[in-house]
């Protein structure tokens, strides 16, 4: 070995050296860039089993006030949109009283008349004060002021009239109210699970007659240790995929997306360290059933979750 080559060798051990006490890389710029991304940028999202699928919308309709059910238009099984009427209680004696409160409401009748009795008054106290203008103390001072309070009386009965009027069409809109409490209306779209009422039955207040329920959201709730809920806020999004036990569907390879809604303010001591949460899920296609079984992976290192943290810090 020649003496270049050996003075070659040494500086390039004293340079490797060199880099190992400062804390240099030796490596390329490169591929130091590429291993400290595996370090500083693992996947951190949080993957949460045994979570349950429940519905969101479910609710019991009842009646708001005791009579004698009309109809009840759907049966179990059947479709509803929102705002739609699917039961009502018979109303014959509010449909009559709506009937001459309506008359009530659109007679002006004595607005009418209280404004010919003041412009009548308010004639009658000027020429009698003209009168006096021209022969003093021809009218007393008595009549003048009979005249004078006739007058102002006036004013007075066309308020009446018109607060009578008000009243009337107040009247009218009191029982509207009444007979729409006689209808039980769909509060969304969705389907009948059960009929608790049929027509002709009699109810009272807060009696069920329905129930329905709308699939097209669920929630996937489970627990999440405490020291996790901290690499997410409410808004992060999910990934959830069924894990239904003892059998294997092909709906089990599909993933369904969502976003976290809520996260529980108190830890459940049945559950240990733990913290309750819970995200709703679009279902779109009706393959998330309330009581299956699912895996839900908290996609903590997605943009979006960290949108939704900085909304949330706002």
């Amino acid at each position: 070995m020649n003496l270049t080559l050996k003075k070659t060798l040494l500086y390039s051990m004293l340079t490797f050296g060199a880099c190992l006490i400062l804390g240099d890389s030796p490596l390329p710029a490169d591929e130091k860039q590429g291993a400290d991304a595996s370090i500083v940028n693992p996947d951190s999202s949080i993957t949460v089993n045994n979570c349950r699928i429940k519905l969101i919308d479910r609710v019991i309709l009842g009646s708001d006030r005791p009579g004698v059910l009309e109809f009840v238009e759907p049966n179990e099984g059947e479709l509803v949109k929102k705002g739609q009427v699917i039961a009502a209680l018979k109303s014959d004696a509010l449909q009559a009283a709506k009937t001459t409160a309506t008359k009530k409401a659109t007679n002006d009748i004595e607005i009418r008349y209280a404004k010919k009795a003041k412009d009548t008054a308010y004639v009658e106290l000027e020429i009698n004060l003209d009168i006096n203008r021209r022969l003093p103390n021809a009218v007393t001072k008595l009549d003048i002021k009979r005249l004078t309070l006739n007058a102002e009386k006036s004013d007075l009965q066309i308020e009446q009239a018109e607060l009578e009027f008000e009243m009337n069409k107040l009247q009218l809109n009191e029982i509207d109210a009444q007979i729409e409490e006689t209808k039980i209306i769909a509060p969304f779209d969705g389907i009948v699970t059960k009929k608790f009422r049929s027509t002709g039955e009699v109810v009272r207040h807060g009696d069920e007659v329905l129930e329905l329920v709308s699939t097209k959201r669920v929630k996937v709730e489970s627990y999440v240790n405490i020291e996790d809920t901290w690499k997410f806020q409410i808004g992060t999004p999910v990934e959830v995929q069924l894990d239904i036990p003892g059998i294997r569907l092909p709906i089990e390879e599909k993933l369904y997306p969502g976003k976290i809604i809520f996260v529980d303010v108190e830890v459940e001591p049945i559950h240990g360290k733990s913290i309750r949460v819970w995200a709703e899920v679009e279902n779109q296609e009706n393959d998330l059933k309330a009581g299956y079984m699912a895996t839900m992976k908290i996609l903590t290192d997605k943009p979006d979750s960290k949108v939704a943290q900085k909304s949330e810090l706002k």
